[in-house]
């Protein structure tokens, strides 16, 4: 999987769970301003480790904070699973 296509996966997560257009979502989207609160990112860890078939501690996912956060996290976790 290409780092497009990691992002363009994450995205879709996040546009069906936070039902929003995908056009409000860069690297550089505040988590929070899409309408997503700690419990939504707790749900979307779990949406993300069943997508890309990796496991995100509880820690990782508080320091999450840009959608960019999002997807470093899911690239390290990805590419060490390779």
């Amino acid at each position: 999987m290409t780092e497009q296509e990691l992002v363009e996966r994450a995205r879709d997560v996040l546009v069906r769970r936070l039902k929003i257009k995908s056009s409000l979502i860069t690297l550089d989207t505040d988590i929070e301003e899409l309408g997503a609160d700690s419990l939504d990112l707790v749900t979307l860890a779990g949406e993300f480790e069943d997508v890309f078939s990796v496991s995100i501690a509880t820690k990782e996912i508080m320091k999450i904070r840009t959608f960019g956060d999002i997807v470093r996290q899911l690239l390290e976790k990805v590419g060490s699973a390779a």
